[in-house]
């Protein structure tokens, strides 16, 4: 059996090729210590780092490059002592640079042992992290300074990061959610579809509402059930895609917006009243401008009123009605027709010569619809319609009546 050359170098041997690796990455260095800490080798990665050269460092207590703070407190003897113990741990701390400016590093640190498990050193390896901490610091900064409740969420679908307002407003604490996928914060019965709509959006990442044109809900620690809006935004990181939702709790902007309907619902019902004037005569005055929605709801007042008494005619009071034009025409002529359909004549009434004169310039065809000038005209004339109606009705009664005695 052959031995491979690797097998065949020394501990020094691999330890300089360690370094040369390590070396290439350019943002790490390499430091050998002696078993009391003491420096052994020091890399030219760690001369670029920390400004020394080898022979000022050769020899002594790695702790010279430590804060004044880490120094005090003994950090360097507790990261030995703690090497000793498992063989390798990964610490953060402060150090100082030659010319005195102090990085944060990263740091792995191993032991090296002898075939009977005595520790000869340590092997150090740092990283210069003050950049990305920094960065980091920010972004939590901005992150817990944001108005609406953010949830940060990895391509898994588990959530990686909240702010503060998340934590208030979904009654969860910050390491209960943290490793949870994001489902938790969504409605049992809106779960399955919800991981449908988060797939959809890991398949194409983009900045974007979620849900538009839906009613979204999110569900509080306690099961409570709320109505919210949601934003979503990509976010590429070295860790790889995060997605970060901003969540914002709508309950009041939703009640105001049911009150404001309620109230526009009301009034329109104010402005399009059904009148009962006589047995079987209903009038509709109306007033202001006739638009779509007002309209639907105008012929659906009628309708609803017809039902209710078996009205046979209707009169359409337009003296309100500042403009009519060919929408307002052809509103009106579906009132009519809808009327018509559940047996009632309809009577327009309130046509002024100006309305009259702006109909016939645009051409509106409003049928066989009767029409008055005033209400009271209107009304004769509807009388005149029901005793027209009670006269055939009772021609028809007594035929009737004539053909059964045949």
């Amino acid at each position: 059996m052959t031995t491979s050359s690797a097998d065949e170098q020394d501990p020094t041997t691999r330890l300089r090729d360690l370094e040369a690796m390590l070396d290439a990455l350019g943002d790490h260095a390499v430091i050998k210590l002696g078993p009391d800490g003491e420096v052994a080798r020091w890399s030219s990665s760690a001369r670029a780092m920390t400004g020394y050269a080898e022979a000022e460092v050769v020899g002594r207590p790695l702790s010279l490059l430590r804060s004044a703070e880490e120094r005090e407190a003994g950090r360097l003897e507790q990261e030995l002592a703690e090497v000793r113990r498992t063989g390798r741990q990964e610490f953060q701390g402060w150090w100082v640079r030659k010319d005195g400016e102090r990085f944060l590093a990263h740091i792995s640190m191993t032991s090296l042992k002898a075939e009977d498990g005595t520790v000869t050193g340590f092997v150090k390896v740092l990283r210069d992290i003050t950049e990305s901490a920094r960065a980091e610091s920010l972004f939590h900064g901005l992150l817990e300074s944001a108005p609406d409740a953010m949830v940060i969420v990895g391509e898994d679908a588990r959530i990686v990061l909240v702010n503060r307002q998340a934590e208030a407003l979904f009654g969860f604490e910050r390491d209960e959610l943290v490793g949870r996928e994001i489902e938790v914060l969504v409605p049992a019965r809106f779960r399955d579809r919800h991981v449908g709509h988060r797939n959809g959006f890991l398949a194409d990442p983009r900045l974007r509402p979620m849900g538009a044109g839906l009613e979204l809900s999110g569900m509080r620690r306690d099961g409570s059930e709320f109505p919210v809006e949601i934003s979503l935004s990509p976010l590429q990181t070295a860790e790889g895609r995060l997605v970060a939702a901003a969540i914002r709790d709508v309950t009041e902007r939703r009640e105001t917006e049911q009150r404001l309907q309620r109230q526009r619902d009301e009034i329109l019902e104010l402005s399009t009243p059904v009148i009962q004037v006589w047995d079987k005569i209903l009038a509709l005055p109306i007033i202001g401008t006739l638009d779509t929605l007002r309209a639907t709801r105008l012929t659906e007042g009628l309708l609803e009123k017809i039902a209710q008494t078996q009205a046979e005619v209707a009169i359409l009071d337009i003296s309100g009605v500042p403009t009519i034009d060919t929408q307002v025409a052809q509103h009106l002529l579906k009132t009519v027709q809808a009327a018509a359909l559940m047996g009632t004549v309809s009577i327009m009434s309130g046509v002024r010569p100006e309305t009259a004169q702006s109909m016939v310039h645009l051409g509106i065809d409003m049928g066989r619809l009767r029409s008055r000038n005033t209400l009271q005209d209107a009304l004769q004339l509807a009388l005149a319609v029901l005793a027209e109606r009670a006269g055939t009705t009772a021609t028809a009664a007594r035929a009737l009546s004539a053909g059964e005695s045949l």
